[in-house]
C-alpha cells in the first residue's frame, strides 16, 4: 500500500509472551512484514494457553499482521534457512531468556557478521549483563520486583495482591517499538546498525519513580493507598444502584467541592468545618468516602457519573467489557475491530489507537497458524523449490500448519 509508514521493512522476531510479539504487531500495524519464527517443538508459550496452539485469545491478540515460518532452530540447516532471510531483512527481535539466541549463533555478534547494518532489539527481564541477566521472568512477577506490587493494594489487604495485568510487558512493548523507530532513523542517516538492550525491570521501575524519588529525598516508604489520592478527596470508586455497580470520582480542588456539594443538594454534613478543605477531607477520608457512597449507592453509575460530569467533577463508571464494546465513543472512534481467524472465527480485537491524516495504514490481520506463510516465505525470499521445501519438511527441519 502507497504510504504505509513501514512499507518495505522487514522484521523477524523471536518473540515470546508478550513483549515481543506485541512489538512485532505494532510494527505490523505500521506496515512491516513481520516474520515470526517459531516451530512445534518450542512454540511461543502464549500459543499453550487455548486448547490448542492455534486458538490462544492472548496469542491471537499480540501475534496480528505477522506471517509465521515454522521452523526447527535446533538443527543446523533450520539455522542456515533463518540466517539466509537475516540477511535480506532489517530489524529483529527477541526476548528469550538470556544465552537461548547465543547458543543458537543467532545473537547480535552473530547477527552483526551476516547484516552489519542490522538494528537488533533483545529484551529480557533483567537486561543482558549483571547477575541476574541469565534468569528467566514471567510479566507477572516484574511488578513484584520493581516495587509496583507493593503500591498496588488497598491500605487493609494482608499483602501485595496486585492484578494479573502484566504491565510491565505491555507498556515495554510500546517502548521497544520508540526505540527501533529512533534507530531506523539513526541507520537512515549513518548507515550503521544498533543493538538495543532493554531490561523489562527497568520499564516497571519507571513507572513509579516518584516513589523512589520521595525515598531519597524524605526516607518515606510509601504505603498502599488503594484507590486514595494523597492530593484529592474524595477520590475513589463508589458503589452505585444495582450489582456490582461502581462510579470513580476525583475531587480536587475546594470549588471542585463546592460544585460536589451542590449536585448531592447540600445536605447537612456537607457544611461541617472538618471538610471544609482539602486537608480537613483527608484527615477524614473514612466518614468522607461513607457519605459520599451513601448517595451513589441509591443512583445508577451512568447518572452518577453524566451529573457530576456536567459540572466539571471528574467521574466515570468502571465498565466492564460488554460495557466497553458498547461504548458509543470507542464505536465511534473504531477501537474495537472484528478479524475474522482461520481457526477461533470472528472475534473481537483492540483497533489501531492511533490515526494518521496522511498515511493510511494497512488493516489489522489474524494471527497466523504456526508454519502458515512457510511455503511462501520460503519461495518468496530464499528461491527454495517446491522439492527443496518438501525435503526440508521430511527432515523437521520446516513444518506447516497441522490443520
Amino acid at each position: 500500500m502507497l504510504g504505509v509508514p513501514l512499507e518495505g521493512i522487514r522484521v523477524i522476531s523471536f518473540g515470546t509472551g508478550a513483549v515481543i510479539p506485541d512489538f512485532g504487531k505494532i510494527l505490523g500495524e505500521l506496515g512491516a512484514d513481520v516474520i515470526k519464527i517459531e516451530s512445534r517443538g518450542n512454540p511461543d508459550f502464549a500459543r499453550t494457553l487455548g486448547p490448542t496452539l492455534d486458538s490462544s485469545a492472548g496469542f491471537n491478540e499480540s501475534n496480528r499482521n505477522k506471517r509465521s515460518l515454522g521452523i526447527n532452530l535446533k538443527t543446523e540447516k533450520g539455522r542456515e534457512v533463518v540466517k539466509r532471510l537475516i540477511k535480506m531483512s532489517d530489524i529483529i527481535g527477541e526476548n528469550f531468556r538470556g544465552g537461548v539466541m547465543k547458543g543458537f549463533g543467532l545473537d547480535y555478534e552473530g547477527v552483526r557478521q551476516l547484516k552489519p547494518d542490522i538494528i537488533y532489539i533483545s529484551s529480557q527481564g533483567f537486561g543482558g549483563g549483571g547477575p541476574y541477566s541469565d534468569y528467566e521472568t514471567y510479566g507477572p512477577m516484574l511488578p513484584a520486583f520493581s516495587g509496583m506490587l507493593s503500591l498496588w493494594a488497598h491500605p487493609d489487604d494482608p499483602y501485595p495482591v496486585g492484578s494479573n495485568a502484566a504491565l510491565p510487558d505491555h507498556i515495554c512493548s510500546k517502548l521497544a517499538v520508540v526505540a527501533v523507530l529512533a534507530a531506523l532513523d539513526y541507520r537512515r542517516r549513518t548507515g550503521k546498525g544498533q543493538f538495543i538492550d532493554m531490561a523489562q525491570i527497568e520499564v516497571a521501575a519507571t513507572l513509579i519513580g516518584e516513589v523512589y524519588l520521595d525515598y531519597t529525598i524524605n526516607k518515606r516508604i510509601k504505603k498502599p493507598m488503594g484507590n486514595r489520592n494523597p492530593y484529592s478527596a474524595p477520590h475513589g470508586c463508589y458503589r452505585c444502584k444495582g450489582e456490582d455497580e461502581w462510579c470513580a470520582i476525583s475531587v480536587f480542588t475546594d470549588d471542585e467541592w463546592q460544585r460536589f456539594c451542590d449536585v448531592l443538594g447540600n445536605p447537612g454534613w456537607t457544611k461541617d468545618p472538618k471538610f471544609a478543605d482539602i486537608l480537613g477531607r483527608l484527615r477524614n477520608v473514612d466518614e468522607l468516602d461513607r457519605l459520599v457512597e451513601e448517595w451513589t449507592a441509591s443512583r445508577d453509575a451512568q447518572e452518577v457519573m453524566e451529573t457530576l460530569q456536567g459540572v466539571g467533577i471528574a467521574a466515570g463508571v468502571a465498565q466492564k467489557a460488554p460495557y466497553t464494546i458498547e461504548d458509543p465513543q470507542l464505536k465511534w472512534r473504531g477501537a474495537i475491530i472484528e478479524i475474522d481467524h482461520p481457526v477461533v472465527g470472528k472475534r473481537l480485537y483492540p483497533g489501531i489507537p492511533f490515526k494518521f491524516s496522511e498515511m493510511p495504514l494497512p488493516p489489522s490481520m489474524p494471527a497466523p497458524l504456526l508454519g502458515q506463510h512457510t511455503d511462501e516465505i520460503c519461495r518468496e525470499f530464499l528461491k527454495m523449490s517446491e522439492e527443496e521445501i518438501r525435503r526440508l519438511k521430511e527432515e523437521g527441519v520446516l513444518e506447516s500448519p497441522s490443520i
